[in-house]
């Protein structure tokens, strides 16, 4: 899988089981392997192979394998790699209140409702350079192991080892305003940015244009681009593309489509263009890029 996105409006799992896992894997290269984006559920992104830095309400995290980022509700975020191994990671996402009491008790009022309110925030980063870390790291590795296994009932399995993992992560909680002390994003000046972001994470396969993002965000074309610069650093034009390449190549990589087909599918009208662009952030040309995949599915 070589694009996860998350869309603010997107279902992770269903809706009675709010909870869903995302292996994502990428080849060597200085590449964009989460695009800048954000949602209300809580996200876990356990590092598998290689180093990334993440981006995390615009502050800079790197991580290697074996360390977890924990993504608090609203957060921005986005990730590259320039490792020579790549980067693997794996994503769960789950809404928080999926925990909550049908009748309030005690660790509702104490644990969950402060966490809900967002008075209460996770850190940013589990390392198991850390021995305070390694108990949440171990219970993040359960859960993952609880949902691989798919017996009967383990649905059960899973929201039990999220109790577990809330209850190894409650002393690293923090205030919300020592948060935010340490991780100074002005929700504020970005509120416009992000709407635009979500409308173009909905419409990138579509013609968009820079006076239609910025109605979309109640600011001037050229407002929008300097604050996209500042929190993307990239244009809003490659940003789109960024998108679109993405899922081009996702649709190469399933080999069921030819390589117009997934120009076109995705927003470019030019195969030339479109081979220009993809190039420019895959590192290859489609057909190489083909090429690869195939070898990478079928070794000799």
């Amino acid at each position: 899988m070589l694009e996860y996105r998350l869309l603010e409006k997107v279902t992770h799992g269903s809706s009675d089981f709010p909870f869903a896992v995302y292996n994502v894997d990428y080849l060597s290269g200085n590449q964009s392997i989460l695009p800048l984006h954000w949602h209300e559920e809580i996200e876990l992104i356990y590092i598998r192979v290689g180093q990334a830095v993440f981006s995390v309400s615009h502050v800079e995290i790197p991580v290697q394998a074996g360390d977890c980022l924990i993504v608090n509700s609203g957060e921005p975020h986005s990730g590259y790699s320039d490792s020579a191994s790549g980067c693997s990671y794996t994503a769960i996402v789950f809404k928080l209140s999926w925990l909550s009491a049908l009748h309030p008790d005690f660790c509702q009022e104490k644990f969950l409702n402060p966490l809900l309110r967002g008075e209460l925030m996770f850190p940013s980063l589990l390392t198991r350079r850390r021995v305070l870390d390694q108990l949440g790291i171990d219970r993040i590795e359960d859960l993952l192991a609880e949902y691989r296994n798919e017996h009967g009932g383990f649905q059960l399995g899973v929201k039990g080892r999220l109790y577990m993992l809330l209850a190894a992560l409650y002393s690293h909680l923090i205030p919300k305003q020592l948060y935010e002390r340490a991780n100074p994003l002005n929700t504020h000046k970005w509120k416009n940015l992000l709407q635009v972001l979500e409308y173009i994470d909905e419409n990138y396969k579509s013609p968009l244009t820079l006076d239609d993002l910025a109605s979309i965000g109640s600011i001037s074309p050229s407002h929008l681009c300097r604050l996209f610069k500042e929190l993307t650093d990239m244009r809003p034009l490659e940003y789109i593309n960024l998108l679109r390449v993405n899922s081009a190549a996702l649709m190469i990589q399933s080999g069921s489509c030819s390589m117009l087909e997934a120009a076109l599918e995705n927003g470019f009208q030019h195969l030339s263009y479109f081979s220009k662009q993809f190039k420019k952030y895959k590192g290859m040309s489609p057909s190489a890029f083909k090429r690869l995949q195939g070898r990478a599915s079928f070794p000799n």
